[in-house]
């Protein structure tokens, strides 16, 4: 009997060994248990079935064994050390941190137990501590890849990025080949708009470990935020392949689809997306956004409205659905949901460029203007914001304001078509004489016309009008022909109207806008 125990007791403990390294983890905890009822007292048993637990992911039994352990040997350094983890990874940070400690105070050599903690103290944001350790750990053991691997996540967290790349980059000169530090610094660098390199340790990590769902993540991610779509969508695609529950995969991918135009993909992408989590509000509102592309405005209100049912603090979509209101001409409500952006976002000139259209539909030129001049409060730099006002200045008979909103629209981005146009056409057949200046709207009117190849029939009418007012009507009726051929049939009578006069030598005057009102 003397003898044959301790053959037993090995036997029991190798296959237990064995079985742990196949991860065939129930066979490894029966044996080890087993090993246990011939050797109560023996704490390595209890360390390491403990360790079998632990990666069978039972992380309770896992402390209880490690607890057995040291209260069997109050000096075992490694038990605290597992032990810590164990309570690490059922998310208990203060019995780790009691746990790591007692194994540095044990073996204040060990790097490990000093890493660990420097993590631990990582999560609990004390930061000092941990970089402290971190310190300590790399003197201790400067070729342990977790040391820096840990200290490069703790710079990250902080947004010290340049310090994380070179953390990561001490860490992969360590261990080549872990797909997670290449992963990792790819998110820094990305964050630091290291685009570039950051897709290259993306591809690599993937090339490491090609079914990383979390490295096709980051890489579509940064593909589409390069506006490269088709890569993006490709890296969507296969990560949905590993994680076809993946609703943010889903939602990104419509965006992505429907940035390349792809809108019934889009569509589905978001519809499946909302199937998977219907109180995520960003699939509606993207799916909302992909309705008003394709002119299914009513579909865009109904998404929009339960975006704002889902986020009624966000003007986003109050603003979408003001203007969907605003293309069905119903401008009251498209009144109220700017009104409702605006209260909610009063620094954001969004919401007044859309009253202000709203407002011009219904008549109320002055309530417009004041919100085209809030646009231009918030933000001097809109040229669209001008362009907007001078209509409305046109509109109510103010033609100098109407020309100079025109002008700075003009300084802000000289190269624009609309703004060049709309200079040519005041300056060729404005009805007040002091305004009009035909060497200026020829300038204006063949540069717009440069700028657009000569095939936007307006632009083409404004040329035809400049060079009406220098009195050069045989080019004005040869550029209004190519007008006329251009144009909208709906539009093509007003058109001939000024083709007529050309022949006739006669120049365009705009009729005089009504008197200005105050």
């Amino acid at each position: 009997m003397g003898t044959d125990q301790p053959s037993e007791l090995s036997n029991l403990v190798r296959r237990a060994h064995a079985y742990t390294r196949r991860a065939e983890y129930p066979k490894a905890l029966e044996a080890f248990s087993a090993a246990i009822d011939l050797e109560p007292a023996d704490a390595e048993l209890y360390f390491h079935r403990g360790n079998a637990y632990a990666a069978a992911g039972r992380h309770a039994e896992a402390v209880a064994d490690f607890t057995q352990a040291v209260e069997l040997r109050p000096d075992y350094a490694e038990a605290y050390h597992n032990r810590a983890t164990a309570h690490v990874d059922a998310g208990d940070l203060d019995a780790a941190l009691a746990d790591y400690t007692r194994a540095v105070e044990l073996d204040p050599e060990d790097p490990d137990a000093i890493n660990g903690r420097a993590a631990v103290y990582s999560r609990q944001k004390n930061f000092d501590a941990a970089f402290a350790d971190y310190e300590t750990a790399a003197k201790l053991a400067p070729d342990t890849f977790r040391v820096f691997f840990n200290r490069a996540n703790a710079h990250s967290s902080l947004n010290k990025h340049e310090d994380a790349v070179t953390d990561y980059t001490a860490a992969l000169r360590i261990s080549p080949r872990s797909a997670r530090a290449y992963l990792y610094r790819a998110m820094s660098l990305e964050a630091l708009d290291r685009t570039a390199e950051a897709l290259t340790d993306l591809s690599t990590a993937l090339r490491l470990q090609p079914t990383s769902a979390e490295a096709f993540w980051q890489r579509a991610r940064v593909y589409a935020a390069c506006d490269e779509h088709e890569k993006a969508v490709a890296d969507f695609t296969w990560l949905l392949k590993l994680d076809p529950k993946h609703a943010d995969a889903l939602n990104l991918r419509g965006v992505s689809h429907a940035e390349l135009g792809e809108h019934a993909k889009a569509v589905a992408d978001f519809t499946r997306a909302i199937a998977i989590d219907p109180n995520d509000v960003a699939p509606w509102f993207n799916r909302g956004l992909s309705h008003t592309r394709t002119r299914d405005t009513q579909a865009a209100i109904d998404d929009f409205t339960k975006s704002i049912e889902l986020a009624p603090d966000d003007p986003a979509a109050y603003v979408q659905r003001g203007y969907a209101f605003h293309e069905l001409r119903e401008a009251d409500r498209a009144v109220a949901d700017f009104t409702r952006a605006i209260d909610l976002r009063p620094d954001s000139g969004r919401p007044y460029f859309g009253r202000a259209l709203a407002n011009r539909r219904k008549g109320d030129l002055h309530a417009a203007v004041a919100d085209a001049s809030a646009v231009i409060e918030r933000n001097p730099q809109s040229d669209s914001a001008y362009n907007l006002r001078a209509s409305l200045r046109h509109q109510i008979g103010d033609l100098v304001g109407a020309l100079e909103d025109h002008q700075k629209a003009f300084e802000i981005d000289p190269d624009d078509a609309a703004t060049l146009n709309h200079l040519a056409w005041i300056r060729a057949t404005c009805s007040q004489d002091d305004l009009r200046d035909g060497a200026a709207a020829l300038r204006d009117a063949l540069r717009a016309c440069e700028l657009t190849n000569h095939e936007a029939p307006g632009y083409v009418d404004t040329l035809a009008a400049a060079y009406a007012e220098l009195g050069r009507f045989e080019e004005a009726a040869t550029w209004q022909e190519k007008a006329v051929e251009l144009a909208p049939e709906a539009s093509k009578a007003d058109y001939e109207s000024r083709l007529t006069l050309y022949r006739e030598g006669k120049p365009f005057r705009d009729p005089p806008p009504a008197e200005p009102q105050v």
